[in-house]
């Protein structure tokens, strides 16, 4: 299910996707601080939902994200789901993490 939704991104202008209303936020290596920025920015344009993807060694850095972002906004963001799996990405296989997030009001 989730390969068909989530769509792998190499270049920053198009680290976000949209997808179902929601926009795709793709975590590579840049500091967490930058993804903060963008993800506070993506709520104030009028995103409700956004979904965070991590693939591979920056799994991890996903999940630090979210954890950054739920200590930084408090109650103001809600965790709607969490996915893991594995795709072929040119000829191997990675693991990733989704995670899902809702603005709350």
């Amino acid at each position: 299910m989730w390969e068909s939704l989530y769509i792998l991104t190499p270049c920053f202008l198009n680290m976000v996707k949209h997808v179902d209303s929601a926009r795709i936020l793709n975590i590579g290596k840049k500091p967490l601080e930058d993804y903060i920025v963008e993800v506070i920015l993506m709520f104030q344009e009028g995103s409700d939902k956004l979904v965070l993807k991590g693939v591979g060694p920056n799994i991890s850095r996903a999940v630090d994200l979210y954890n950054m972002l739920v200590s930084r906004m408090g109650s103001s963001i809600e965790l709607v789901n969490v996915g893991i799996g594995s795709e072929k990405v040119r000829g191997r296989i990675k693991p990733y993490i989704v995670i899902e997030i809702r603005r709350k009001y």
